[in-house]
């Protein structure tokens, strides 16, 4: 039976961290490397509102990301086979109706209101409109398609990647290459439910109840490529409601 934690003891060191920090890291700087440019290209215009600044994050994006899988994706099924629980769909879908739910709860907002502190505080997406932006159909083409690619395929890998395939095993282990995920305890889950939180302080709540739901179902059946299955299913739904209902808070 195939054990999803090895990895090939023929890999050398530092492939490891390379594959399951690499991906989000690079999808990390990108953002910060093209808007540092684009802060001294154009002073006058906030880079998050310029629609080239944003289109090119998203190609470059799309462009890095997709050769980093490349040469990623065939070292990760040395250490994670590829299998799917059906349960994973079903998941995915639960984890997009609640994600969407609790944020129209507004609890985070409420929370900071009762507190005295500004609906802010805790900072908030781009929430960027396409149509609003891009003055050529190319452009918004483009855009769309390069930010659905992330949403639904490239982000879920890279996260996926360095939240289960490092960060929690790194929680539990030292020795995290050889850990396997049917060993994650207390410390993994908790880990993964406070990452989850910190990288969506605005979403707080939503973000701690979908990063709980996905780690159990992590725990029970053993299975990485079911976290990435459910957390693309879930980006999907997300993508689909905030262009239909043009909520784009949560973009």
């Amino acid at each position: 039976m195939h054990d999803e934690g090895n990895l090939s003891r023929d890999e050398a060191d530092w492939i490891p961290w390379a594959i399951f920090i690499g991906p989000l890291a690079a999808y990390m700087l990108i953002e910060i490397a093209i808007i540092s440019i684009w802060e001294r290209i154009d002073v006058q215009l906030d880079p998050y509102q310029s629609a080239n600044a944003i289109l090119a994050v998203a190609i470059t994006r799309t462009l890095l990301l997709t050769g980093l899988m490349a040469w990623a994706i065939p070292r990760v099924l040395k250490t994670f086979e590829f299998k799917v629980s059906p349960i994973a769909f079903a998941i995915g879908m639960l984890g997009g109706v609640v994600w969407i739910a609790l944020c129209n709860l507004n609890v985070e907002s409420i929370a900071l209101e009762i507190l005295g502190l500004p609906s802010d505080f805790l900072g908030s997406r781009a929430a960027v409109n396409p149509w609003e932006l891009f003055d050529t159909d190319s452009s918004l083409h483009a855009f769309l398609i390069t930010r659905f690619s992330l949403l639904v395929l490239a982000v879920p890998i890279a996260e996926e990647l360095f939240l289960r395939g490092f960060l929690i095993r790194y929680a539990e282990s030292p020795t995290w290459e050889t850990l396997r995920l049917k060993d994650i305890g207390i410390a993994g889950f908790l880990t993964a439910v406070a990452y989850g939180v910190l990288t969506h302080p605005a979403e707080w709540l939503a973000a701690a109840v979908w990063f709980s739901l996905i780690t159990i179902m992590m725990m029970r059946t053993k299975r990485f490529w079911d976290c990435v299955i459910a957390h693309s299913i879930t980006n999907l739904i997300l993508g689909i409601y905030v262009i239909a209902l043009q909520d784009w808070r949560l973009w």
